[in-house]
């Protein structure tokens, strides 16, 4: 394992966030995180990271390199993109030309070459993000904490950041995910926890339909699930709005079942 929480409690004040909660992360995983708004998962990030101490049982780290990702953005907004991607791979140990090429090389897999000398606070929310992105991945992470990674990004860069989690993965990355698009997790993660009543459950997910059916302003389609995502991205940049996709996850019977009160902490859910 490289994270492993072990009978963890934390609050602030009189609110209890976690009560002798259990999660472990093995190495070279990507585990989803879900809950509802509030619920303690950007709490559960911070206390990995050891930016929050628990008040009650232990964590065990067995990284040597952390990428973290808040939800809020934390760039330095008057640096230029090149220069602030320089200062994060000096933090990390990066030095002379490791650093320039780290910093190359990050840009251009974000397609942020044109902006590179452009100072942060003059781009758009996407490339804001994509910056935070790239600054995570500066250090050569074991693991990388990314909450709400989507954020602000469009579709299409969407699938370029699904595919950046990809390569991470097979280079033995672990990758903790906290997002909302459920469908997304269902793709890339290899097992998903829900954070409710103060616990992590695990979530099993249902049978994967064979095929979807897809519709856009001008026809419906057929696609086969394991062509769905390229479809989808081919439709957008040929500009087609998709309408529908069916059939479609949905969380909120799970979490229903999760906020009730009779809800065991080990209960399974799919």
């Amino acid at each position: 394992m490289i994270v492993q929480l072990d009978e963890v409690s934390f609050g602030y004040s009189s609110h209890l966030i976690l009560n002798h909660a259990n999660v472990s992360l093995k190495k070279g995983s990507v585990v989803g995180l879900l809950g509802l708004n509030g619920i303690g998962k950007t709490t559960t990030m911070r206390l990995i990271a050891n930016i929050l101490t628990p008040t009650k049982g232990t964590i065990r780290r067995n990284f040597t390199q952390l990428g973290y990702l808040p939800e809020e953005r934390g760039l330095y907004r008057k640096m230029t993109v090149s220069n602030y991607l320089a200062f994060v791979a000096a933090l990390d140990g990066g030095r002379g030309g490791l650093a320039k090429s780290l910093v190359r090389d990050w840009i251009s897999r974000f397609g942020l070459d044109i902006y590179a000398a452009s100072r942060i606070d003059t781009l758009s929310k996407g490339n804001q993000q994509k910056v935070q992105l790239a600054a995570t991945l500066m250090g050569k992470p074991d693991l990388l904490l990314w909450d709400e990674p989507f954020s602000g990004l469009d579709a299409l860069n969407q699938e370029l950041l699904m595919e950046v989690l990809q390569d991470a993965r097979h280079q033995g990355v672990t990758v903790l995910l906290s997002t909302h698009r459920l469908d997304d997790l269902e793709t890339l993660a290899d097992e998903t926890f829900i954070l409710a009543q103060k616990h992590f459950h695990p979530y099993r997910r249902p049978d994967q339909p064979a095929s979807y059916v897809v519709t856009s302003q001008d026809q419906q389609v057929t696609v086969n699930a394991a062509d769905l995502s390229s479809f989808i991205t081919k439709e957008i940049r040929e500009g087609r709005a998709i309408q529908q996709v069916r059939p479609q996850s949905d969380l909120s019977e799970v979490f229903r079942r999760l906020v009730a009160p009779d809800s065991a902490p080990s209960e399974e859910v799919r």
